[in-house]
Formats: C-alpha cells, sequence, structure tokens
C-alpha cells in the first residue's frame, strides 16, 4: 500500500495557546495552576482568574494566593496584575451562555490591552457544569470554547481551562477533554493537534483510557468537519506505553467513523502495530509512514 503523506503543523505552533489541564485531585490540579499562573505573572502578562470563592472570603483569602498557590499572586492582585471573579459573579453577569461568557472575556481582554499590557493570561477553576447527555447546554460549553480558540488567534490570549474529575459528571469529563482535544494535559500523558493531525504522548494505561477515547472521539469529530478532513493523520512517535484498554478504543472509534474516514498512522514504536492487530485493527485504519 502506498504510504499516505499529510503535512503536519510544528507542535510549537499548534493551539497550545488554549490547554485543558486535567487532574484527578484538588492538590494535583492546584499545582499545575499555579505553576501557570506563576509563568504567566512572571512574563508580564495580566491574569485573569475565575474560581471558587467561599462567601464572605476575599480573594486575596483564595487558595492562589496562599502557600500553596502561586508566587507573587497576593502582590499581584494588590497591584492588579491579577484579578479574581468567583463564579456566582459570572453567573450573574453573563449566565450560562456561549454570548455571555464570550462577551465577558472579551470584555475583559480588550480592557488589559487597552490598559497596556503586552499579554492577556485567562483561567478558570472546574465550572461544575451540570450537564446531560443530549442538553442544550453541551452544545453552548462547545460554542465558548471554540471562540475561546478564536480570541488566541486574534490577540496575544493564551488560556488555561481546568478539568478537575471528582468535580464534574461523566458526560462533562467527556465532553470538555473531546473539545481540548488540541492541547490536553492529563498527568503522564498529554496530547498536541490541529484540525486533522494529532499527536499524543506519554503513558496510556486504563487509568485514562476513557479519557484518551473521548480526545480521539473529539479529534475525529474535527476532522470530518474541516475543509482539510475528513481523516485523522495520528502521529504516534511520542507514545511510551500503550495498554490493551487504550488501544481497543482507539480502533473502536476508527471503527465507527464514517465509511469515507480513515485513521493514518505516522510513526511510533513497532509494539503498537502488533497491539492494534491483536486487539483487531479495521479497514479504516490505514498506515502513513514516519511522522514529517
Amino acid at each position: 500500500m502506498t504510504p499516505l503523506l499529510h503535512a503536519r503543523p510544528d507542535p510549537a505552533s499548534a493551539t497550545s495557546a488554549h490547554t485543558l489541564l486535567v487532574a484527578d485531585a484538588v492538590d494535583q490540579g492546584r499545582r499545575g495552576t499555579a505553576s501557570w499562573v506563576e509563568r504567566e505573572l512572571a512574563r508580564g502578562s495580566k491574569v485573569y482568574y475565575k474560581g471558587w470563592l467561599p462567601d464572605g472570603r476575599r480573594p486575596d483569602q483564595h487558595w492562589i494566593a496562599g502557600p500553596a498557590g502561586a508566587r507573587g499572586a497576593r502582590e499581584a492582585l494588590a497591584s492588579g496584575q491579577l484579578e479574581f471573579l468567583d463564579f456566582p459573579a459570572v453567573v450573574e453577569r453573563c449566565g450560562i451562555t456561549a454570548d455571555g461568557v464570550l462577551g465577558l472575556y472579551r470584555e475583559e481582554i480588550e480592557r488589559a490591552l487597552d490598559g497596556q499590557w503586552p499579554t492577556v493570561a485567562m483561567t478558570q477553576e472546574s465550572p461544575a457544569l451540570p450537564m446531560a447527555d443530549g442538553a442544550d447546554l453541551v452544545g453552548e460549553y462547545a460554542a465558548w470554547e471554540s471562540g475561546f480558540d478564536a480570541f488566541t488567534q486574534r490577540w496575544p490570549v493564551r488560556l488555561l481551562c481546568q478539568l478537575t474529575v471528582p468535580d464534574e459528571n461523566e458526560t462533562a469529563v467527556w465532553e470538555t477533554v473531546a473539545v481540548h482535544h488540541r492541547a490536553v494535559l492529563d498527568g503522564a500523558w498529554s496530547a498536541v493537534g490541529d484540525v486533522c493531525w494529532w499527536r499524543p504522548r506519554g503513558d496510556l494505561d486504563a487509568h485514562v483510557a476513557r479519557r484518551f477515547g473521548a480526545a480521539v472521539h473529539g479529534a475525529l469529530r474535527a476532522a470530518r468537519g474541516s475543509g482539510d478532513g475528513p481523516d485523522l493523520h495520528l502521529d504516534l512517535s511520542e507514545v511510551d506505553f500503550m495498554d490493551v484498554a487504550c488501544a481497543q478504543i482507539l480502533m473502536l472509534a476508527a471503527r465507527s467513523a464514517p465509511e469515507d474516514q480513515h485513521v493514518v498512522l505516522h510513526g511510533g514504536p513497532r509494539f503498537l502495530r502488533r497491539l492494534f492487530d491483536a486487539v483487531g485493527r479495521p479497514a479504516s485504519v490505514r498506515e502513513g509512514g514516519d511522522a514529517p
């Protein structure tokens, strides 16, 4: 079979300006978020933080400004470099609609740039959205996340979305990872990509199998909706380990894709091909040679 070649973007140019940080525990998520906020403060960004604030507490009493939070956060709150808005205030100002959320973020970005801040960094804690299968909120959520992508393309903006798995229901976890498949950080594995090219990295085992499956489905869905699709080119060159559970999920996702859509494999260790054959490789999975 003639290898199918597809030019992929450089990883540094992938849509990593809008990243999802996934955490299985609150402390794990806080460590990653604190590091991200520290870096943004150090590079001189205007930082907007949205999170949960207990009744009666001030922003400088939130964990981000405490001992486990970001270095310099308390001083940044005092100087105005860091602004905090709690979720009840967000809901009061814009509801839970894509237009409302994007309008709020757009207002903050424009205000920061008018104030001569060189870059804008925005993050929010896991929002605990009451998503249900087929609910309108799922579509609204996907719409505002795609709107965030547009912000990073138009302005010098970086966005970190936080997903604390115990705080969200199963649908919310699935849809959040699927929507963010182009830039995911999830413990021992991560992924970067573009519309029809996707590169998972690290260790993929049963613990993250469902989230990996959500990302695969998100990547397939994005490729189908693109002008460059519908095939998904999968760069496996940075996968260090994959167990049977994740291999089965990948092959099942490829099998369930529409008839005209293929998963094209590039690079990766030889054991992956043997594993795919062992779990049942469908005709929709093709070889594309080494990753360019």
